[in-house]
Parts: structure tokens; sequence; C-alpha cells
């Protein structure tokens, strides 16, 4: 949903995606609109995303955008009400997207959603296969487009992993560095650890801007977690947490700590020392250490 809020023009490509057969002007300029669109009550009702679209024939369009991983029948029924307050609201012709998580679902809604005898609405859904693998997209696809065909198939196992984690990384590496960053977070909890592994290897190489500042968020994150905690709850609290950290990050960066990094780890009372291990790991993905026996803690 990130995708499409920060790039609201990629969804007249996902429309073409996820109806081959279709024919559509090209997209001239595209922004995201309010969110407020089910029926008046003490629930406000939000769409995932509305986009309108202006098209080079001179036509605009509003879509609504939804995202579903599953099955909710309340949600069927409550979709025909998101396009009918839009279609009130901006007086345009509606189309609805939904992204759905599996094809499964996709199969669901592609026979629409029926309102009575001969009253049919149409929507248009779009499932992993309806998307090209990574590995088959060049470079001159948008590359939202490249991160949004791995993240609905991160739960199926490619053909040549490094070929798939290189075309993910090339495209992190031509969005916004920010918005690269906040990307590659969504796209380590949806892979697959091998995935995860190649994809954080590669990055140690600080070849692309995306890659240093990934370490630079883990080291910042990690350090205030820790820290906090120290300083609201008390040294051992905060002490408990950098470990924690810690051992987050050697989770993420190999293969997690062994019994000599465990030892040292759980017998270290510096916060001091243990930032810089945490520091240490973000940053070059390495972690030596001796146990540190029974030092008597030391907060900052």
């Amino acid at each position: 949903m990130k995708l499409v809020q920060d790039q609201p023009a990629i969804a007249a490509d996902l429309l073409l995606l996820a109806d081959t057969r279709r024919r559509q002007a090209g997209c001239v300029s595209a922004e995201t609109r309010s969110c407020s669109v089910g029926s008046p009550g003490p629930v406000e009702r939000r769409a995932d995303c509305v986009v309108k679209l202006s098209l080079d024939d001179g036509s605009e369009r509003i879509v609504v955008v939804e995202v579903q991983n599953e099955w909710k029948k309340e949600k069927y029924y409550r979709l025909p009400g998101y396009m009918t307050r839009v279609f009130e609201d901006y007086r345009l012709p509606v189309e609805m997207l939904v992204v759905c998580g599996s094809d499964a679902l996709a199969r669901r809604f592609r026979g629409g959603i029926e309102l009575g005898p001969g009253n049919r609405i149409t929507v248009r859904p779009l499932g992993p296969s309806d998307l090209p693998t990574p590995t088959e997209l060049t470079d001159e696809v948008e590359p939202v487009v490249v991160l949004l065909a791995a993240a609905l198939g991160a739960q199926t196992p490619p053909d040549d992993p490094e070929l798939f984690v290189s075309t993910v990384d090339r495209a992190l590496g031509r969005v916004e560095t920010q918005r690269a960053v906040d990307y590659t977070m969504y796209l380590l909890e949806l892979f697959a650890k091998e995935i995860g592994t190649l994809l954080e290897t590669l990055m140690q190489t600080k070849s692309r801007p995306y890659h240093s500042a990934y370490s630079d968020r883990l080291r910042e994150e990690g350090l205030e977690r820790g820290l906090e905690e120290g300083l609201e709850k008390g040294l051992e609290k905060g002490l408990e947490e950098m470990r924690h950290v810690l051992f987050d990050l050697l989770e993420k960066k190999s293969q997690g700590a062994d019994a000599e990094q465990r030892q040292a780890i759980e017998g270290c009372r510096d916060l001091h020392r243990l930032r810089l291990w945490i520091t240490e790991v973000a940053i070059d993905g390495r972690f030596e250490a001796t146990a540190q026996g029974s030092d008597e803690p030391k907060g900052e």
C-alpha cells in the first residue's frame, strides 16, 4: 500500500496488469485523495488508498485501491459502498483495484460483486501470478512494480535466488533513499530467511546509498530502544533490552550468535560496550568479543 501512496501513478500500471485486455490512455499525472469513502456513521470507513488519474486523452478517473490478504465477507459487502461514495463525491468514472495476497483470493474477486439479479459491480483483482517475476523485469520497468512483484511473490522460492536479490537491490537503488530503507524493512519481514540473508549480505557492500542508510537506521533504532529502556526502567532493563537488540541484529545479519558470542553478550553489563557491539554488527555485519565476566554495571 505504501508503494501506491508514495507513487500514485503506479495505479495506472497495476490496472493494466490486472486486465491485460484493456486499452487505456497513458497516465499524465496522479494524486492521492481522501480515503474517507464509507457511509456516514459512528465508525469512519476508510479505503486503503484513493487515487485520481489524469490520462493523456483528457479524461480523468478515480481508482480505489484495496489490499486484501484473506477473504473477509464484511469487506465484500463494504467495497461497493466505497465506489458509490467516491462516484458521488468526485463525479468521475470509478474503478476498484484489489491487490490480493494470493491467486485464490484474486479468483474470488474476479467474478465481481453481486448486488442482485442482473446487477454486478466489476472489480479489478491483481494476484501474484498477474505480475511477472522480478527476474523477468528490466531496469526500464518502474522500480515500484519490481518491488510489488517481489512482495506478492515472497512466499514462492525464486528459481535463481541471487538473480532475484540483485534485481530487487537494483530496484531499491532507483528509489529515493529513505523510502528504499522503509521498503527494505517491509521486504525483509516478508522474505524467507535465505532471501533476506542474501539481500542483507549484498547491502554490506555499501555500493548504493540506501545500503548505508539502512545500516544507520538499524543502529539508530537499536540504540534508541536500548537507551530509552535504560533511562525509563533502570539499568538492568536497559542492559536486557540492548542484549535483545544485539541478538536480533545477529539473527538478521548472520546465523545468529554462537556459544562464545552468546556468553559474551549475556555476561556484559556495560551499556557502552553493548552499544559499540550493536554499531559494529549494524555497520559491518561482524561481531568479535570475549566473555566479559562479571563486569560491574556501567551506565552513561
